[in-house]
């Protein structure tokens, strides 16, 4: 049974806390573009509550490519991501993503 994303966002002085619960996948790919459409730019510190996701493929990639993307053209370092699950972690690692993310226990 596929489970639908949901993302909450938190801002709290200068850092955005992204909270996502469910598949990371290719259709949950149009609610990551349009939460990307929607963040500010630069968009500060972010920190990506990830112990709800089960389970990420090259969408999730996509988004926390992204992600860093701005957060570093802005000068406040790549996300920090936190709770990260035993399937992403491994898909984060088998891409070396793992080294360019702030990955948090």
């Amino acid at each position: 049974m596929q489970q639908t994303l949901a993302i909450t966002v938190d801002q709290r002085g200068g850092l955005t806390v992204l909270t996502l619960v469910g598949d990371i996948d290719h259709d949950a790919r149009p609610l990551l573009d349009a939460l990307l459409g929607r963040l500010p730019d630069p968009v500060g510190r972010i920190r990506v509550e990830m112990a709800g996701v089960p389970f990420m493929d090259s969408a999730g990639l996509h988004f926390l490519v992204e992600l860093r993307r701005r957060q570093t053209s802005g000068g406040t370092g790549p996300p920090t991501l936190v709770g990260v699950r035993e399937q992403p972690a491994g898909v984060l690692r088998l891409t070396g993503l793992d080294t360019v993310l702030g990955i948090a226990a």
